[in-house]
């Protein structure tokens, strides 16, 4: 069993931050909060509360990444979870049971239109593979090149697996 790295909550903040922005290779200073895939921090703080309100937020939590899937659905990763909120439910997937991401379900061609759904403007289901093999399809969009969210998130199975919060 690995041993676990006590790190505070805002270690752990600044840890997603970090490979959020590693994989842009920008600063915070280059985001304004319109992107579809952001920093919660910079949305307008009239978002931020109405999310807040639907997080379910521990004490020692904080909401860090935002994914804009729609104006009522959202992904949001905080310092312990993933949360995918639309406008009447609230899904919830720890860190401590998150393995991996199992990508887009299908990225094919669509024969009828003759597109391919890795394009901006499309949606595609895309699966969270929990440590009970389980796999929790999202939609999400397809984004464009260097769109990032799997490739930032998919290192939040380092919290649930590597680092417990300290107070």
């Amino acid at each position: 069993m690995e041993n676990l790295i006590e790190k505070s909550v805002e270690q752990i903040k600044d840890r997603i931050e970090f490979w959020f922005l590693k994989y842009f290779n920008k600063t915070k200073t280059d985001f304004n909060g319109n992107e579809i895939f952001t920093l919660f921090e910079l949305l307008k703080v009239e978002l931020q509360t109405e999310l807040k309100q639907r997080l379910n937020l521990e004490r020692n939590e904080i909401p860090v990444l935002v994914l804009k899937i729609s104006e009522s659905e959202f992904i949001i990763n905080t310092t312990k979870k993933f949360v995918r909120i639309d406008s009447d439910s609230t899904e919830i997937i720890d860190y401590s049971e998150f393995e991996w991401h199992n990508g887009y379900k299908s990225s094919v061609v669509d024969k009828e239109k003759k597109i391919i759904t890795k394009h901006d403007g499309h949606f595609s289901e895309f699966g969270l593979r929990k440590t009970n093999g389980e796999i929790i399809y999202w939609r999400i969009p397809t984004g464009v090149p260097r769109f990032g969210f799997w490739n930032v998130t998919k290192k939040c199975e380092l919290i649930g697996r590597k680092f417990i919060i300290t107070e």
